[in-house]
């Protein structure tokens, strides 16, 4: 077996085999990006528990080093099934990536490498280091994709540093006064602490997980990040990198156990879980609102992504066995769905060239396998049985019940439902309804990229009846985190409210789906008609684009919060008076000008003269 050392030096030197052989064939060089992952997740899958290795040194006798936890092995296994599903599809889908292909396999590496160092480092500083190193990779590959991508990437950095810096602050503030950094001491230390320190320490560690994982109020960046991505890259982006944010979070909460370093404010749960549990509230609202409304298919999904980091954040707040486990399930499923429906789109994409869901419509006559992985996809994310994201769900809404938090328990049911109508959105605008004429010769993407989209959807299935895998994982971090573990058998879930059978589930929407395929079969078709053969009101139809009824779709549910306060304004009014003060300060020292020289002569005058030096 391989070191974890090495194996993040097989990703960084590979990065620079992957960017010549890309140079000279983008598709081999694909090729080999995919062994290098698929290689990576059979080394993590046999990884041994408890197995650490020293990095380097640091000072004063610390040493950076790595530790393999059930944590951070199931956050691993999650991100690398991603990835290498991910960079299978790549391999056909790069032959028509415009610019930079050896530069986006390169840096995808270097990302990968930032990925596993996070999930297995065993301190605070060896997990900021890799962190940044993954924000690097992948800072590097947004500004490849579609015209605002370079925007997108200023903003995707800027919000990354702001919990990133916030995280080393707490760092360097937990070094200096206990003189430890391993996770394992600095829970000690922050449990026998009854100051305030512990406080500071939790939230600004958390911020780091609050932005990555685009909670409220740092949620902004997701809309613009994934939306303009290159299109394979945003389901990585949406399936893999905003769970780095929730291993963060899960340490702040859990790893550093808040249960026993601060008292009880609500039903057991301390007052620190309580606000970030609203902050996931407030995540799930606007998420979810912000998604009816959108017309781009990516841009809607990545609020789709804002209201289920809610959920997670959501479930491991509460603290409790079956809470902490659907947080922990939920991680998973939006993983996979995430990258089920970003996959799908880049394939739309592909073929059409466009992610506007207004200029599209009927291509489930075209690409039918496509749809089918876009609609399993959205089925889990809406949380509907039989598919795995109905059994996490499930599990956050029973702790609900069960902690007696009904105004939270109203929001994720607002949320669910929400999500219903905005799934449908691009179900409807994308997939159904009349195929547009300039689409009549679209086809289905090449079986290369099929095979990965298709092996989600049944693994979607398989979980939503078989979740004893995932859930094995999870009972193993509750122990070893002291939380009391899921009661579960193979097909059966035990929550407070009552028990989930898995396989009765499935087979009864199973029979279900056989009785409507008969009737379907018995009974005659309906008749397939051209756009202008049904009612106009009295007109008469001229553009077939004009009556698409993909534009508005919920406008009616839309008009209600049309003045809705923003944040993504709220920080752009900032963007712009700090570039203000930067284009004064430019015109101020950068620009040659007598006055400009005048000026600052004059003030270094002033400084003299007031430190008398």
């Amino acid at each position: 077996m391989i070191s974890l050392t090495n194996l993040i030096l097989v990703f960084l030197f590979g990065s620079v085999v992957s960017y010549l052989l890309t140079k000279s064939n983008r598709v081999l060089g694909s090729i080999f990006n995919f062994l290098l992952t698929a290689y990576a997740l059979y080394e993590i899958w046999n990884l041994n528990i408890n197995y650490s290795e020293k990095l380097f040194g640091l000072f004063n006798n610390l040493e950076s080093t790595f530790k393999v936890t059930y944590l951070g092995k199931y956050f691993a296994l999650v991100s690398m099934i991603i990835i290498s599903f991910v960079a299978f599809f790549i391999i056909e889908w790069i032959k028509k990536k415009g610019i930079k292909p050896a530069a986006f396999n390169a840096f995808m590496l270097i990302m990968i490498s930032g990925v596993l160092g996070v999930f297995f480092a065993n301190d605070l500083l060896t997990l900021y280091i890799f962190w940044e190193l993954a924000v690097l990779g992948s800072f590097l590959i947004v500004p490849m994709g579609k015209e605002d991508s370079k925007k997108a990437a200023v903003i995707y950095a800027v919000t990354s540093a702001i919990g990133s810096y916030m995280y080393l602050y707490a760092t360097f503030a937990i070094f200096k006064r206990y003189g430890v950094l391993s996770f394992e001491q600095v829970s000690q230390q922050l449990v026998n602490d009854s100051s305030l320190f512990k406080w500071f320490i939790i939230l600004f560690i958390a911020s780091a997980g609050i932005a990555k994982s685009g909670i409220f109020p740092l949620h902004t960046w997701l809309r613009i990040t994934h939306g303009n991505a290159p299109d394979a890259f945003s389901a990585v982006l949406s399936g893999q990198l905003v769970k780095m944010g929730s291993y963060v979070l899960a340490i702040a909460i859990s790893v550093f156990p808040t249960v026993q370093m601060f008292s009880s404010f609500y039903h057991g749960i301390p007052l620190l879980n309580y606000l970030l549990i609203w902050l996931g509230n407030i995540s799930i609202l606007i998420g979810t609102f912000m998604a009816i409304r959108q017309n781009d298919m990516k841009q809607l999904i990545a609020f789709s992504s804002i209201a289920n980091g809610g959920y997670i954040l959501v479930g491991l707040g509460t603290m409790n066995s079956i809470g902490y486990a659907g947080g922990l399930f939920h991680v998973f499923n939006h993983a996979i769905a995430a990258a089920m429906i970003f996959l799908s789109f880049a394939a739309v994409v592909y073929r059409t060239g466009t992610t506007k869901i207004d200029e599209m419509g009927g291509l489930i006559w075209r690409m039918p396998w496509t749809f089918v992985t876009y609609l399993v996809g959205i089925i889990s994310l809406a949380g509907i049985p039989p598919t795995s994201g109905f059994i996490s769900k499930w599990m956050i809404f029973s702790a609900l019940v069960n902690k007696g938090m009904f105004i939270t328990l109203a929001i994720t049911f607002i949320g669910s439902v929400g999500s219903f109508l905005y799934v449908f959105r691009p179900l409807a605008g994308v997939f159904l309804g009349q195929l547009k004429r300039k689409h009549a010769d679209v086809k289905e993407v090449p079986g290369i990229m099929l095979i990965p989209m298709l092996l989600f959807v049944v693994l979607v299935l398989f979980i939503g009846v078989y979740p004893k895998p995932v859930l094995d994982y999870i009972s193993s971090i509750e122990k070893v985190l002291g939380i009391k573990p899921i009661s579960y058998s193979g097909f059966e879930i035990v929550t407070p409210l009552g028990k989930w059978n898995t396989l009765t589930v499935f087979t009864m929407f199973a029979v279900g789906f056989i009785i409507a395929t008969v009737l379907y079969l018995i009974f005659p078709r309906g008749k397939r008609v051209e756009l202008t053969d049904q009612y106009t009101g009295g007109d008469y139809l001229y553009n077939y684009d004009l009556y698409h009824y993909a534009t508005g779709f919920y406008r009616f549910i839309e008009r209600l919060y049309d003045r809705h306060p923003s944040f993504e304004k709220l920080y752009g009014m900032l963007a712009v008076f700090f570039r203000s003060i930067g284009d004064i300060v430019t015109d101020l020292i950068y620009k040659p000008s007598p006055s400009g020289y005048v000026f600052w002569i004059s003030v270094v005058i002033l400084i003299i003269y007031w430190v008398r030096w």
